[in-house]
């Protein structure tokens, strides 16, 4: 069980190597226009929930990108006063995060085993790592492990219940070929399932968060041209609907605020 855990990681590593020039261009045009893509568009409603979570100057607060990527938040939170650290399992990864963030302690790591003592960070952040672990208990563990007492963490997770039928999608897709998705399979939770996780791993107080709508993706697949102007008008209803009790457990992202 455990060989077939760590080589579903190894292959989320190596298909986000192969991605890391891509997400780089897509976080680049993110400022430019986030009505281009539901990937834009999900991030500017990820970014505008974090950035109502998070202090709204870090001075001088140490903060952990877990599974930092192309280096995007830690040059957002680097930019507000935070001082900033980030791990990847990814080496081009960590590559595209030194160009974004330069100076940022970077670290090659399993999100699993984080190279740091008990209690380092006063915020932790990790953004689309839960989707790709069979099992979260581990990395949740560290998590806890690394955020000061009364810190905050912050952590995506993909919602099973998905309006874009994207589990269901992905389940086929890690089958047999499907379209253009990617063969790599990935792991979806409810909220309830996340606030358990959450606290066993010695989380005080958690809260969840639904950040966007699914059905988007549907609009983007079936009338691409339509979809910036579709998006500019749906943003305000799911701005007021997303994170509503009985509709987040529906949308395309959930976020986890948990203090230590």
């Amino acid at each position: 069980m455990t060989a077939a855990r760590d080589g579903r990681k190894e292959r989320a590593v190596e298909v986000h190597s192969a991605q890391a020039g891509l997400f780089a261009a897509r976080y680049r045009q993110l400022d430019l226009d986030p009505y281009a893509s539901c990937f834009n568009y999900s991030r500017r409603r990820l970014e505008a929930l974090l950035d109502r979570l998070l202090p709204a100057k870090g001075d001088g607060l140490r903060l952990l990108d877990v599974g930092c990527g192309t280096g995007h938040h830690l040059a957002r939170t680097r930019a507000r006063g935070f001082t900033v650290a980030g791990v990847d399992g990814s080496e081009e990864m960590l590559a595209q995060a030194a160009r974004a963030c330069p100076g940022a302690e970077l670290h090659r790591s399993d999100v699993e085993a984080l190279p740091f003592p008990a209690g380092s960070f006063d915020v932790v952040l990790s953004i689309e790592v839960l989707r790709y672990l069979p099992d979260a208990h581990a990395c949740l563990g560290e998590l806890a492990r690394v955020t000061r007492a009364g810190g905050t963490c912050l952590t995506t997770a993909s919602p099973l219940f998905n309006l874009s039928g994207y589990p269901v999608l992905n389940r086929l897709a890690a089958a047999l070929p499907l379209g253009n998705l990617v063969r790599l399979r990935q792991f979806f939770h409810t909220s309830l399932g996340l606030r358990h996780l959450f606290e066993n791993a010695g989380f005080g107080q958690v809260a969840i968060h639904g950040v966007y709508l699914g059905p988007i993706n549907w609009v983007e697949r079936l009338a691409p041209r339509a979809l910036p102007r579709f998006l500019k008008r749906w943003e305000p209803v799911d701005a007021r609907v997303a994170d509503r009790p009985l509709i987040r457990d529906l949308s395309g992202m959930l976020l986890v605020h948990a203090i230590r």
